[in-house]
């Protein structure tokens, strides 16, 4: 959210509107193909859903270090701003590619469409999908007025805990495919 503050400041009503609406649309886009196709993706290169998941729990555990260090107010630096600056449209990159659907989700995805068995499953996890999509666009609909209302150390701390918790979600992918890995006698 405060990255979504930063890239936005200054848009009139309509335009931001419309930039919620189209990241929601992007990253509902990223994330099913990712989970509907993604396997074939990793057949096709030959990479193994154990080393797909070990390199996704290192990138969930780096995007969650961050998020348990970040400073709020340098979050937005470089490249990323410079690039956000000088394009009129912001919702499909940087926002929701990377920031929102990055490769952490994308391998989540990728290894969720291969574990998930049969049609109700797959719905299930589509219907997943479709919902952080609303929820997304929910959150970065009301973020003018959820910063007002928490402010800089409400966030701060918030990203403090959701930082913990994608860290440890990272680090369990890792550690249940080194398991299975050395299971398997690899």
């Amino acid at each position: 959210m405060p990255v979504f503050i930063s890239l936005t400041n200054g848009f009139p009503k309509d335009h931001l509107y419309r930039t919620v609406r189209r990241t929601a649309i992007y990253v509902l886009i990223v994330c099913i193909i990712s989970f509907l196709i993604g396997e074939f993706i990793l057949e096709f290169f030959g990479v193994s859903i154990h080393a797909l998941k070990i390199a996704g729990g290192i990138i969930i555990s780096r995007s969650g270090f961050q998020l348990l260090n970040s400073q709020h107010k340098s979050d937005i630096q470089g490249e990323i701003e410079k690039e956000s600056r000088l394009k009129e449209d912001i919702s499909f990159s940087p926002l929701a590619l990377p920031l929102l659907a990055g490769p952490g989700t994308m391998c989540l995805l990728i290894n969720l469409g291969i574990q998930s068995k049969g049609f109700v499953e797959k719905a299930s996890i589509i219907g997943s999908i479709i919902g952080v999509a609303a929820v997304i666009y929910l959150v970065l609909s009301s973020a003018p007025l959820i910063l007002k209302y928490l402010g800089q150390t409400g966030l701060r701390t918030l990203s403090k805990i959701m930082g913990l918790l994608v860290l440890s979600i990272g680090i369990q992918m890792m550690v249940s495919s080194g398991k299975m890995l050395l299971q398997a006698g690899i």
